[in-house]
């Protein structure tokens, strides 16, 4: 009787879970157009500020333009066309030959394009062969800023030996460094106050380590020891004292080794100052390169001469040992008085 209960409690328990027969699944929901449009979009890249297109086309027509104001003797022009440095370079270039300053053709130009989006003033380099007539061809390297609709030059300066190869995305633009950035052997804004340093004070000074002797730093300090020597005998004080030019940019992208190249100003200011009333007949040959800005060669008691001059270093990695190199150079005299 037990055994047959079971069974009938099993059969219904059996029956009640059964399911009924099966019915078709109704068709997906279409989505919205909106939807569709609207959904889970995939990411685009961010446009660059500045392509390499747009650089190549920036230098051409400011190469032009300059080119136009040189052959007019238009300082206006070419000062509208320049800024920071090269304003003051500018105008000792004109000044210096009478308003007719030298003229330049130009090679095709390697561009250093920094991958930028707008956040800041847009800015690029080009590294391009310069000749004058009557001169060597030299390799120049130009920095382009971009002031409203205008690109003017910021900083023109001379190679003097090859650069480093730069770090470059798979689209060929620069990785621009900040001034202060620390990844690198020696943070981009102290470079020039480290090389003013050697250039004063040579291999005795703190920097002597930091950056590697040469023409452009521990020749420096040789040529003050002498003219200091020279001077003196006939009874004048020389001095040299070089700054980082405040004011003026810092700019600065990773090279291919994990470095960075830099490019700075410094001042030069030179001054000789009488001792001794007469000191050297109270006359003193002018450099050619000032005599634009100092017509008297008559020191009563001081004369002083201020260099404007843009450098091209190469700063090695946090990790290496090497010193930096200085491996360009241009400047000129651009403020000069005599009392």
């Amino acid at each position: 009787m037990r055994r047959a209960l079971a069974l009938v409690v099993l059969a219904a328990a059996a029956a009640s879970c059964t399911s009924p027969p099966a019915q078709p699944s109704p068709p997906p929901p279409k989505p919205s157009p909106v939807a569709a449009t609207t959904a889970a979009p995939s990411p685009t890249p961010r446009p660059v500020a500045l392509t390499l297109e747009d650089a190549a086309d920036a230098l051409r027509e400011h190469l032009a333009a300059d080119d136009v104001a040189r052959v007019a003797g238009d300082e206006r022009w070419a000062l509208d066309l320049a800024r920071d440095g090269q304003d003051l370079l500018t105008i000792a270039q004109y000044r210096a030959a009478d308003m007719k300053p030298p003229r330049y053709t130009w090679g095709k130009p390697t561009l250093i394009v920094p991958r930028q989006y707008g956040d800041a003033p847009l800015w690029f380099a080009a590294v391009l062969d310069r000749r004058q007539r009557g001169e060597e061809t030299r390799k120049a390297l130009l920095v382009f800023v971009k002031q409203g609709d205008l690109w003017q030059n910021s900083f023109e300066s001379l190679l003097e030996a090859d650069l480093p190869p730069l770090k470059l995305d798979e689209e060929g633009y620069a990785t621009a460094l900040d001034a202060r950035d620390q990844s690198i052997a020696i943070s981009p804004y102290l470079m020039g106050p480290l090389h003013a340093t050697i250039a004063e004070e040579g291999r005795a000074g703190y920097a002597s380590d930091l950056i590697e002797p040469g023409p452009r730093t521990t020749g420096y300090f040789a040529e003050i020891k002498r003219n200091r020597e020279s001077f003196k005998a006939g009874g004048l004080a020389y001095d040299s004292l070089f700054a980082l030019a405040v004011g003026f940019p810092v700019y600065a992208v990773r090279t291919d080794d994990g470095g960075g190249l830099v490019l700075y100003s410094l001042t030069r200011t030179t001054t000789w100052t009488a001792k001794v009333e007469n000191a050297q007949g109270g006359h003193l040959e002018v450099p050619e390169e000032a005599r634009w800005a100092l017509l008297s060669a008559v020191i009563v008691k001081e004369r002083r001469i201020l260099e404007t001059q843009q450098y091209v270093g190469f700063i090695p990695p946090k990790d290496s040992s090497a010193p930096a190199e200085v491996v360009g150079y241009d400047g000129l005299v651009t403020k000069a008085s005599a009392t």
